[in-house]
């Protein structure tokens, strides 16, 4: 990691408004994440890092921020209040504003899915666990057409309509 090429208040470019400098990379956010388990994992705290120290190429590369499932977890147990759901989704409008032809790698499972991991999988574990089910997106097919309707609209999936077979 080379500070000489960051961006001092680049910060303030993605998130200025957030907490973020209250963040002191504890991990509660990763362990609640179910995307922290995905292929390639999503490490917020690492993400919070990045932004800070201001490595504006590492996270223009990063797609990691897309992998998130927007389920909030991360901020109903963060003890700092840094929002880093919130820090996702400014870093994933970041992204998209600072690279005109990023078309992010999970754009494809949330046309599919509705979502960018499978978050309704485990419905024996949750029933073991006295947890009520989960309804997702992919248990209403009315809602999740409306989604894709929505989505075809958007220039990034309409430029690039051949990858949900269009």
């Amino acid at each position: 990691m080379d500070l000489k090429e960051s961006i001092k208040d680049l910060w303030k470019d993605i998130y200025g408004t957030g907490n973020l400098h209250f963040c002191f990379n504890c991990s509660t956010c990763v362990s609640g994440c179910p995307a922290s388990h995905g292929d390639p994992p999503l490490l917020v705290r690492n993400l919070a890092r990045k932004v800070i120290l201001g490595l504006e190429e590492d996270l223009l590369q990063d797609d990691t921020p897309w992998a998130c499932v927007s389920c909030s977890r991360c901020e109903e147990m963060c003890p700092m209040n840094v929002m880093p759901f919130e820090m996702i989704l400014a870093i994933r409008q970041w992204q998209c504003r600072n690279d005109e032809t990023r078309v992010p790698p999970a754009i494809v499972e949330i046309y599919k899915r509705g979502y960018t991991q499978a978050v309704g999988v485990n419905k024996e574990l949750r029933e073991s666990l006295g947890l009520p089910q989960l309804n997702t997106i992919t248990d209403n097919p009315e809602q999740l057409e409306f989604f894709r309707e929505m989505l075809m609209k958007t220039q990034v999936v309409s430029d690039n309509d051949y990858m949900f077979g269009g």
